[in-house]
């Protein structure tokens, strides 16, 4: 009981900050990313995910979230979904911004692309090799939304590239998964 109650915790503390976020408008235009400005900035890397374009947005991205966060439960504790969703967010935003486009963005859903193909690759690596050919179709679906498929939800010219980096981003999840930052640290003895 005591799991789940820490693993709440933490995505009720995502939701609430995000709630809060998205209840102060005139704040967005600073928090957002801005590929001219984000890093001269910085927070944009990480608050950017957290606000949205309107309520339907920020609810189908909590929704995608909790989603995630309740099947794939038995790999979050709140200090990780919190780090998860710091290091997929940072990791996402700095590769639209290393991409050569001129974009600006709000929302979770690069992070959630990153967040479940993380889940999907931790449940292939466990045994359940069936999670491939969802993982597949995870990939598949940004390969035509990068070849142009578009959504009629999809809102900016951007969002396939948004979800790719976000993709990106499960790699880094997963290679950093169980690491301490001490841990990369050389110490001379």
């Amino acid at each position: 009981m005591e799991r789940f109650n820490q693993y709440w915790a933490g995505l009720i503390l995502v939701l609430l900050l995000s709630v809060f976020l998205q209840l102060m408008p005139h704040w967005h235009a600073t928090l957002s990313f801005n590929s001219s400005t984000v890093m001269s900035e910085g927070w944009p890397l990480i608050t950017t995910h957290f606000i949205h374009l309107d309520w339907w947005h920020a609810l189908f991205n909590f929704i995608g979230l909790t989603l995630i966060a309740l099947i794939w439960r038995e790999y979050w504790t709140t200090r990780w979904l919190i780090n998860a969703l710091l290091l997929s967010g940072t990791a996402t935003a700095v590769l639209l911004w290393l991409a050569p486009l001129n974009l600006s963005f709000v929302g979770l859903s690069g992070v959630l692309h990153g967040l479940l193909a993380y889940c999907l690759i931790k449940d292939i690596r466990s045994g359940k090799k069936w999670m491939w050919l969802i993982l597949i179709a995870l990939v598949a679906k940004v390969i035509a939304e990068l070849l142009g498929w578009r959504p009629t939800h999809f809102v900016g010219e951007h969002v396939s590239y948004i979800h790719a980096a976000g993709l990106v981003s499960s790699l880094l999840l997963y290679k950093l998964e169980r690491r301490r930052i001490s841990d990369a640290v050389s110490r001379d003895e």
